[in-house]
């Protein structure tokens, strides 16, 4: 049996589970309404949460492009190790009162959140046109993984990207954001217990003959002794980039749009303690077995053409049969961040742009299909971007860490820095998006700088200047969200933040 025929065959098993589980999810879904069809009715408890959380954020960057920037960058990458801890503290601060606000006023959307708290229709718009910049490249970095993983396993790149379309749109469009979750927690475990029983299988005496992390130190450090000091062998992680990844990583993971929404989903305030601790133990010890392979890859593997198949590449090399079920684990990876983006981005779609701006009265059910449809067009646009991008995975998918992490700024004024009004909030978030076009796209990376640097340097002037001089019109609304915070917060109940807008 070819390779080829052996990765379709494992897709084949795997995809009729999945398929299994969305249609479990679409039985228990109300399709015509939007909160269960888009927040499976709120209801998520804590390990579904969790799971679903670091699923839809480790993704196909991290199986594929997380080992390719080790094995560029070496020990300069380690950031993204120790940066999920201090996240995991963010999804319980943030992740609860994201949970408690959106309980109480209906939230669906991060435009929603917003554009109430600073009553601005030009909130709500500036916020849902970054939240669909931003999905656009995340997508196409998911599909440029899948084509990439079919590449190395001898199929043509197109066909990785139309089965991932194909197999996203029947189960995620359908069967709502309740299948999806099941889902990503079912792939999210398997590709993450895969990569473990993969690294340290390739770490055997059987296999590549180094047989223990030590000797795999010893190797590395002797080859390539730049690889495990700072800044790496590329010299790209200084400390200011260094710090920029920091800054950027951990105020995506509370704001980008499908993890936003995410916090919403929960079934009381309660699961926030087990989606912060789940994350530490699936996210920061999840990279051990990826910095294990971008260091064999470095011993077996050193002039690779595209560092994102190191991983793919280097199975394969020892064993046909694990390489095919890798792929089946990162088209799984794949699936489960792309299936939550599309909800993302027909929410979005749906909510700032069709219901706020179109027409304001359209029924629940007219609204959950014409995200459907949203999604679909939006989707072609993402697929078109994925065919002309250019650069590795986690290079791209900075952008939209970026633009998530211009969103952070007003949503931690609403929560903590009441002084901030709505021409604080509009302002920073305009002109830090245009300045990560400009460092991205017109002048990358001024001075060797990440140009999203730049981009957040600059919005954080502008939100804490204009907040000096602005006069926030909206006391009430602001000190009821400070009420609702405090009661709900200090004395941990879903019942007691209700009784704060009695």
């Amino acid at each position: 049996m070819s390779i080829t025929t052996l990765v379709y065959l494992v897709l084949f098993i795997s995809v009729f589970v999945y398929l299994t589980i969305c249609y479990l999810g679409y039985k228990k879904t109300n399709q015509g309404s939007v909160d269960d069809f888009y927040l499976a009715g709120r209801s998520l408890g804590g390990f579904v949460l969790f799971l679903t959380v670091g699923a839809s954020w480790f993704s196909m960057w991290f199986l594929l492009g997380a080992t390719g920037s080790f094995f560029t960058h070496g020990v300069g990458f380690n950031s993204f190790f120790i940066l999920n801890i201090v996240l995991a503290m963010f999804m319980f601060i943030f992740g609860r009162r994201l949970w408690v606000l959106g309980k109480i006023y209906g939230y669906v959307t991060p435009g929603d959140l917003l554009g109430h708290y600073y009553d601005s229709k030009m909130t709500r718009l500036i916020s849902s046109i970054i939240g669909v910049y931003l999905l656009f490249p995340y997508i196409g970095i998911q599909l440029l993984g899948a084509g990439v993983a079919f590449e190395v396993m001898g199929s043509p790149f197109w066909l990785g990207i139309v089965t991932m379309l194909i197999l996203v749109t029947i189960y995620s469009v359908a069967g709502g954001l309740k299948a999806v979750a099941w889902t990503d927690a079912v792939q999210g475990l398997f590709y993450m217990l895969l990569s473990w029983g993969l690294a340290f299988w390739l770490l055997g005496n059987g296999v590549t003959g180094i047989g223990s992390l030590k000797d795999l130190f010893i190797g590395v450090q002797s080859e390539l002794p730049e690889f495990l000091s700072y800044p790496g062998p590329s010299g790209y992680f200084t400390a200011a980039n260094w710090f920029a990844y920091i800054v950027i990583y951990v105020m995506a993971g509370i704001c980008f749009p499908h993890l936003w929404t995410r916090y919403y989903m929960a079934k009381d305030i309660k699961s926030f303690k087990t989606v912060s601790i789940g994350h530490i133990f699936f996210a920061s010890w999840g990279f051990i077995p990826i910095i294990i392979v971008a260091m064999l890859g470095r011993l077996f593997l050193p002039e690779i053409a595209n560092p994102d198949q190191v991983f793919p590449t280097l199975v394969l090399e020892y064993s046909p049969i694990l390489a095919a079920i890798f792929v089946a684990a990162a088209f799984g990876a794949a699936m489960s961040t792309v299936d939550s983006q599309m909800f993302a981005l027909g929410t979005i779609f749906t909510r700032d742009v069709w219901k706020s701006f179109i027409k304001p009265d359209e029924s629940e059910n007219r609204l959950v299909w014409v995200g459907r449809i949203a999604t679909l067009i939006l989707m072609a646009i993402s697929v078109i971007w994925t065919f002309v991008a250019e650069g590795s995975i986690v290079a791209l998918s900075m952008i939209s860490f970026t633009c998530a992490a211009i969103l952070f700024t007003p949503m931690f004024g609403a929560m903590f820095y009441p002084k901030a009004g709505k021409y604080a909030a509009n302002v920073s978030m305009a002109v830090g998006f245009a300045i990560l076009l400009l460092t991205s796209y017109v002048y990358p990376d001024p001075l060797g700088v990440y140009g999203g640097a730049y981009a957040l340097l600059g919005q954080w002037i502008l939100f804490f200047t204009i907040a000096q001089f602005e006069q926030n019109q909206n006391r009430e609304r602001r000190d009821k969200y400070q009420r609702i915070l405090k009661i709900a917060l200090n004395e941990k109940g879903e019942e007691d933040s209700h009784k704060a807008i009695s």
